[in-house]
């Protein structure tokens, strides 16, 4: 678009109409200011966060239709050759690039290379400290003692190990390489070998599992690997948004040709406007007690490994209080 040297608009291409939701028969003749308001409320206008010419910046307005956007802005000069009396002689060009989109991606790697960071951080600092203290102490400390050292030294590991996997699915995942191989097996073997995987991180947290399963649950077809990483990242998310003490919920139930499995903990419930894009990747809740963060690739694993069983997955409010994420499979059908 072009400006005079009052700050109107003298002329706004398609992609301008397109950018704004303004039409050009409605911009030309209109104050820059008017037409582009900025998104955060505060004293300054465009004009005055606009770039001199030569120069570009990232500026945040809101559209017509009161959506947020990000443009990179920059800025030229145009001299026409008769000055005029009415407006001034140097006329103000600016180009507008939409990089919503770009910005998005942007954050959301700062995001993910800011979390990530800190969930290795942690678990390396614990094991770090064990080995060191393991190292001087040796001979000092009685076998009791060396069990106890070595308790968080494992959680460590399977914490580390938790996030591997969970980071090499998402990018099988990503790359269209993601793929199960179905075998009939028993959903309790998956529960089992997962509480063995989680065990460390309820004891450190002091959580209970109560166990409700009937008895001669039938085979589903699956991948049993699979079934356990996603009983994994179930349980750990429960103890993560649990209180210390309280006690998490696995239970099943059969009904028609299918067979869920439910996890229900005892946090603070997710309130409904944020379950549809609970799910995703990178969608996480703030824990209440704020002592681990994650990278929001836990549920997002869940999900595709069902769906690609051919199950269904889903988080409803738990009869007390807390929320029970839950997952379906369908029964093997004896021949």
């Amino acid at each position: 678009m072009t400006l005079d040297g009052y700050g109107r608009i003298t002329f706004f291409s398609q992609g301008a109409e397109a950018l704004t939701g303004w039409l050009a028969a409605e911009a030309v003749g209109a104050m820059a200011n008017e037409v582009f308001r900025l998104a955060e409320p505060e004293s300054r206008r465009f004009l005055e966060v606009a770039p001199p010419a030569g120069s570009k910046r990232q500026i945040v307005i809101r559209t017509r239709s009161g959506k947020n956007s990000v443009l990179a802005v920059t800025g030229a000069r145009l001299h026409p050759l008769q000055p005029d009396a009415a407006q001034p002689a140097a006329r103000v060009v600016l180009v507008l690039r939409d990089v919503t989109q770009e910005e998005a991606v942007r954050r959301l790697r700062s995001y993910f290379l800011a979390n990530i960071s800190h969930e290795f951080r942690t678990p390396l600092s614990t094991l770090q400290a064990s080995m060191e203290l393991l190292l001087d102490e040796e001979e000092a400390l009685s076998a009791a003692e060396m069990r106890e050292l070595l308790k968080p030294s494992y959680l460590s590991l399977s914490s580390l190990q938790t996030l591997i996997d969970n980071l090499l699915e998402s990018s099988s995942i990503e790359a269209g390489e993601f793929a199960v191989r179905l075998r009939p097996c028993h959903i309790q073997d998956a529960i089992t070998d997962a509480l063995h995987i989680v065990r460390p991180l309820l004891e450190r947290r002091q959580q209970a599992i109560a166990l409700n399963q009937p008895a001669n649950l039938p085979q589903v077809e699956a991948d049993s690997a699979r079934l356990t990483q996603v009983m994994v990242n179930l349980l750990t998310n429960a103890s993560k948004y649990s209180p210390h003490g309280n006690t998490i919920t696995v239970s099943s139930l059969i009904f028609a040709d299918w067979l869920r499995v439910m996890v229900a903990d005892q946090g603070p419930g997710i309130p409904p406007a944020e379950r549809a894009n609970l799910f995703h990747r990178f969608v996480r809740l703030d824990s209440v007690d704020r002592e681990q963060y994650g990278i929001g690739l836990g549920l997002y694993v869940v999900k595709t490994v069902i769906e690609a069983h051919h199950g269904r997955v889903g988080v409803d409010d738990g009869p007390d209080g807390g929320s029970v994420f839950w997952f379906e499979l369908p029964i093997l059908k004896q021949t």
